[in-house]
């Protein structure tokens, strides 16, 4: 599953590009206020340094959902490539059409030598006989075609069903850990806005990221950052193998 981290940049309250400015008078970097225009008392309240390091109980939670997910998701079975099964497909379709047509010659020639009137023409009839009996020949080959064909694609099938079925198993545990991801990128954003808002910035935040004038995907490269920060923060408090 893809890393909550790697988002696109846009505003997650109106959906659109994000644009970023840049605060000259305490020269820190101040991420775009989509709340402009709220009432004064509906804008979240402005944190501290401290309070947005602290990782609650509820974030934790969290990155052990997408952590769970994670661990489902890489123990799949591993799917045949899609271009082999289709040219497994096509190659079944091409031997079964194969065999078809011989046993259509077979059944025409046999039709034909059954009739009084083939008596009549004896090297026509000596010819059919002749192809009656390749046609035979060439039966036994395009059977033992399709019958690999066959077992190719069902051995392929079975796989991707496989996969499917152990995904459809597990689907609880997965969509949890697509519903925590996206609350995870929804309070990172948070985080961003709040670390972005402080005049005493921390130095990871003020200087590792670069800023949203110079920085391509500014809003891409702080999230990574802070989910990096977050990850390692909760692996101090509880080690993935203990998890």
């Amino acid at each position: 599953m893809a890393d909550p981290r790697n988002t696109s940049a846009q505003c997650r309250n109106c959906g659109c590009d994000a644009v970023t400015t840049v605060d000259a008078t305490v020269g820190h970097v101040s991420v775009p206020a989509a709340r402009t225009g709220e009432p004064d008392s509906l804008r979240p309240v402005r944190r501290t340094r401290d309070e947005l390091d602290a990782m609650g109980d509820e974030e934790t939670w969290l990155w052990r959902l997408v952590d769970e997910a994670d661990r489902v998701f890489a123990a799949a079975p591993e799917p045949p490539p899609a271009d082999r099964l289709a040219e497994a497909e096509r190659q079944y379709s091409l031997a079964t059409a194969f065999e078809e047509r011989i046993h259509l010659q077979i059944r025409a020639a046999q039709t034909a030598l059954a009739s009084p009137l083939s008596w009549l023409r004896p090297s026509h009839r000596a010819a059919l006989v002749r192809q009656l009996k390749r046609d035979r020949a060439t039966a036994v080959i395009a059977a033992v075609q399709r019958r690999r064909a066959a077992e190719v694609r069902a051995r392929l099938r079975s796989a991707t069903a496989k996969r499917a079925g152990y995904l459809a198993e597990h689907q609880v545990t997965l969509a949890a850990g697509r519903n925590a991801r996206s609350e995870l990128v929804k309070l990172i954003d948070e985080l961003i806005e709040g670390y972005a808002s402080l005049t005493d910035q921390p130095a990871w935040f003020r200087y590792g990221i670069g800023s949203p004038t110079s920085t391509p995907n500014w809003l891409t490269a702080a999230r990574q950052a802070v989910a990096k920060r977050r990850r390692s923060q909760l692996d101090e408090i509880i080690p993935r193998e203990l998890a």
